[in-house]
C-alpha cells in the first residue's frame, strides 16, 4: 500500500482511478480534485472502478482508452485524481511535507537535499530518477538552476493560488528497489504566508495531516537575542518576522492534531555556529565543543540512520532551544493541549554552510551540513533504511 502523492492519502487496492491527460478531449469540473485544491480544476475523461466485494483473484483492467480521443488512460490517485507516475501505485512512497516559516530556507534544503539524496542513493546500490517529467523540470527550473547555475537563492515559495505555484505539483523521485520493494519519495513544499496566515479554505493543505514526515524549518535568526549577537559577525539575513510558536500551533491546527511524525530542524545552523566567535562566554563555550554532535558531520559511509548519533544531537538541539528561549516550541510538542504528545526529533542543518550576501551565494560556495539527517530519520520510519 502507498500514498498519493498529491493528496497523500492512502492508496489500497480496493478502488482505482484513471483520467485521460492528454488535454484532446472535453474538460469538465472535477468535483474530487476540487475538494483538495485551491480552485476550480478541470480535467478530460474519469473512470472510476471499485474492487466487487465478493472478489477473490480479480484485478482491475489494463490499457483502458480514453473514448474520445482513444489514448490510453492515465493511473490517478482515487481520492483527488492525480496522475501517477509508471510503477507508483505497485510501489511504496515515503511522503515528506516541507513546512515553516517565510525566510526559513524550505527551498534551499529540497534543492541541496535532493543531490544529497542521490549520493545516498548510490551507497544504498541504485540511481535516483525523477518518476515524471513534471518533477525534472519543476526542479531544475526552481531549486537547481538558481542555486547551482546562477549561484543565487530562489524566490520565495509562491502562495497555492498564484498562477506560478509550482509547489502544487510534488516531486516525485524512484529511489529504485530496496529491500525487495520499489521505493519513492515525495516532497511537497508550502508557502511560509500560508503557515503564517492559513486561508479560511484549506482543503489544498489537508496533504499535512496524511504526511509520513512533516519538516518545520525554524530559523534561529528569528530569536531576537541570537540575531543580535550576531549582528556584526554575519551578512544581514531577511527573516518573515514572525514567531515560529504561531506557525507550528498553526500547523497543529491545520492537521487538527493528527501529526504522525515531526522533525523540527533549526535551520541556517552555519549562523549558529559562528556564536563561538562573540564575546559571550556562554555561547562561545558552548558552540567552541569540538566533540558536540550539533557541530560535527555524521558517517555518510553507511546509508542507514545512526540512532545514537541521532538521539545525541536531539538531546543538543533540545538544550539550545531552550537557551534560545524557544522552550515553548519543546513544550508544545511534549505536551500538547490536544491529543498525545507528538512524535518528533530535533535536528540541525545548514543547506549552504555559509551565510549568502544578499541575494548570492558565499563565494567559498556550497557546503552542506547535516542535511540528510532528517530525511533518514524519516525513511527509517518508513521502513526503507534499516
Amino acid at each position: 500500500m502507498t500514498k498519493c502523492p498529491s493528496c497523500f492519502s492512502l492508496i489500497g487496492d480496493a478502488s482505482f482511478a484513471w483520467i485521460c491527460t492528454t488535454g484532446r478531449c472535453a474538460q469538465t469540473l472535477d468535483p474530487d480534485a476540487i475538494r483538495y485544491a485551491h480552485e476550480d480544476v478541470m480535467t478530460g475523461t474519469r473512470y472510476a472502478l471499485v474492487r466487487p466485494a465478493d472478489a477473490r483473484n480479480w484485478s482491475p483492467p489494463t490499457g483502458l482508452e480514453c473514448p474520445e480521443c482513444r489514448e490510453p488512460l492515465s493511473d490517478a490517485c482515487p481520492s483527488c485524481h492525480c496522475p501517477l507516475p509508471s510503477g507508483y501505485r505497485s510501489g511504496h512512497a515515503t511522503c515528506i511535507a516541507m513546512n515553516g516559516a517565510r525566510a526559513t530556507g524550505k527551498s534551499l534544503y529540497i534543492a541541496v537535499v535532493v543531490k544529497q539524496l542521490a549520493e545516498m542513493a548510490q551507497r544504498l546500490g541504485t540511481v535516483l530518477q525523477a518518476a515524471n517529467d513534471e518533477t525534472r523540470r519543476t526542479y531544475s527550473r526552481v531549486y537547481e538552476a538558481p542555486l547551482f547555475e546562477e549561484r543565487g537563492l530562489m524566490a520565495p515559495t509562491p502562495r497555492s493560488q498564484s498562477a506560478d505555484s509550482y509547489q502544487r505539483t510534488p516531486l516525485i523521485y524512484s529511489l529504485g528497489t530496496i529491500r525487495g520493494v520499489r521505493r519513492f519519495i515525495v516532497l511537497r513544499d508550502v508557502a511560509g504566508e500560508e503557515m503564517e496566515e492559513p486561508p479560511a479554505r484549506a482543503g489544498h493543505l489537508a496533504f499535512l495531516a496524511n504526511a509520513d514526515g512533516i519538516f518545520f524549518m525554524f530559523d534561529p535568526l528569528a530569536v531576537p537575542s541570537v540575531r543580535d549577537k550576531l549582528v556584526d559577525v554575519i551578512p544581514a539575513q531577511r527573516g518573515s518576522g514572525v514567531n515560529p510558536l504561531t506557525v507550528l500551533n498553526n500547523l497543529i491546527t491545520l492537521t487538527g492534531g493528527r501529526l504522525s511524525r515531526l522533525a523540527v530542524v533549526l535551520s541556517k545552523f552555519d549562523a549558529v555556529q559562528r556564536l563561538s566567535e562573540v564575546e559571550d562566554v556562554a555561547w562561545s563555550s558552548v558552540m567552541s565543543n569540538a566533540g558536540s554532535a550539533m557541530l560535527r558531520e555524521p558517517d555518510h559511509a553507511a546509508p542507514s540512520y545512526d540512532t545514537v548519533d541521532g538521539g545525541l544531537l536531539h538531546e543538543e538541539v533540545k538544550s539550545l532551544l531552550y537557551a534560545m528561549n524557544a522552550g515553548p516550541i519543546v513544550l508544545t510538542l511534549e505536551n500538547p493541549h490536544e491529543g498525545s504528545p507528538i512524535d518528533h526529533r530535533f535536528f540541525a542543518v545548514s543547506a549552504l554552510g555559509e551565510s549568502p550576501d544578499g541575494q548570492q551565494l558565499n563565494a567559498r560556495g556550497i557546503a552542506p551540513f547535516r542535511c540528510l539527517d532528517p530525511l533518514k530519520w524519516t525513511l527509517a520510519r518508513t521502513g526503507v533504511l534499516a
